[in-house]
């Protein structure tokens, strides 16, 4: 009982953070998504640290916050992509610094760093794109949406897989999921997106239920893969920061393949 009263009375304090910071403007935002992005990936470096590698870890978290607040910086002051290449020279110096480490496994600390930030960095990044894509002007109607039919999918996952579920989904790395609960997560998911257009009027009815349809699909394998490197790490949980839930980065697991998706077709359709 006192697990589900703390895991429940955390993730009611997460909701309101989350929805407050995304109302009150483009700078809390930014604030949001960077903590979310430096602990996220601090917890992912953590994981490859228990596999028995050497990332370097703070230069990566260095970089992460250089990418996510020059992106923020040419979206909300509509400045030249150009910009983004300033980061640049800190990939580099991933390659420079370790040479004077002389730490085993060389290539491995390498690209475990350079994974990071293609794993949870970059994807955490392109929220700015999302809260800036309907105009120059932030708007939180797309990031909010986003999460509302990330947050119904698995809700409904969960509920439709504890109380129907018999066909194990992926067993080898995740027993408890079904298809049971992946195609009622799926169909709930895609009648939320049918009626989103009437509160968030950005995007029509059909770009909400592509978009409802990328997370359902994506965000399954976004879970799995996380849970892949849990397994390969030996733990249960990413971290400890949300008492009930684990961490940061089981929390966002299932946005991290979603939201590239999303942007790729978001930039499919500003061109058609």
């Amino acid at each position: 009982m006192k697990d589900i009263f703390t895991r429940t009375l955390t993730g009611i304090l997460y909701l309101a953070v989350f929805i407050a910071a995304l109302l009150a403007g483009r700078f809390t935002f930014a604030v949001l998504f960077l903590a979310i992005s430096l602990l996220s990936l601090h917890e992912f470096y953590n994981m490859v640290i228990l596999m028995g590698y050497q990332p370097l870890k703070y230069l990566g978290l260095t970089i992460n916050a250089v990418l996510f607040l020059l992106v923020f910086y040419i979206c909300s002051y509509d400045k030249p992509l150009a910009i983004s290449l300033f980061v640049a020279p800190f990939l580099i110096l991933v390659f420079i610094l370790e040479l004077y480490r002389n730490r085993p496994n060389p290539l491995a600390n390498i690209s475990f760093t350079l994974l990071g930030i293609l794993y949870v960095s970059l994807p955490v990044t392109l929220f700015n794109k999302f809260a800036f894509y309907l105009s120059k002007e932030y708007s939180y109607q797309i990031v909010l949406g986003f999460f509302i039919l990330l947050w119904i999918n698995d809700t409904f996952a969960y509920i439709f897989g504890i109380s129907f579920g018999k066909h194990r989904l992926f067993e080898r790395i995740s027993p408890k999921k079904s298809w049971e609960g992946f195609i009622g997560g799926t169909i709930i998911t895609l009648l939320s997106a049918f009626l989103l257009n009437k509160v968030f009027t950005g995007l029509n009815r059909i770009d909400w239920i592509v978009i409802g349809l990328i997370i359902a699909i994506s965000g399954v394998f976004g879970d799995l893969v996380e849970s892949m490197f849990k397994r390969a790490a030996d733990i249960k949980d990413s971290g400890k920061i949300l008492p009930g839930h684990g961490g940061m980065l089981d929390r966002f697991d299932s946005v991290l393949l979603s939201s590239p998706l999303v942007f790729a077709y978001l930039m499919l359709i500003n061109q058609l």
